[in-house]
């Protein structure tokens, strides 16, 4: 009798406490790990594009619809050797509620311009 409840409090135990916890940190692993593969996407788009072109626009327009909010220091195409900026905010719900992620990154333009902003 006394293994029974040793085993129903341990299934107990883990149920309400391992588990939960288990649950949280894969939670928290997957999002972290999605945030930081969409903002090295992000920086290298603008390195390549030279700047905020159309086409990082409509890809941080797409992010915002999975809850990351891209913001730059400087708008459109910029000079060659210039830094840009970028903030980055994403959201996500895990087990205990709400959670957000910040992460900053500079780029420094290394194309030349086509003239086109």
């Amino acid at each position: 009798m006394s293994n029974l409840k040793g085993a129903i409090l341990a299934t107990a135990v883990f149920a309400a406490v391992v588990f939960p916890f288990l649950l949280m940190m894969s939670i928290d692993a997957f999002h972290q790990h999605a945030f930081l593969k969409m903002t090295e996407e992000v920086t290298e788009l603008v390195k390549e594009e030279g700047g905020v072109s159309e086409h990082v626009l409509q890809v941080t327009k797409s992010l915002k619809k999975k809850n990351l909010t891209v913001t730059f220091s400087k708008p459109g195409l910029v000079e060659f050797g210039e830094e840009i900026a970028i903030e980055y905010n994403y959201d996500y719900q895990n087990v205990r509620g709400k959670k957000t992620l910040h992460g900053q990154d500079k780029v420094v333009i290394m194309k030349r311009s086509a003239g086109k902003n």
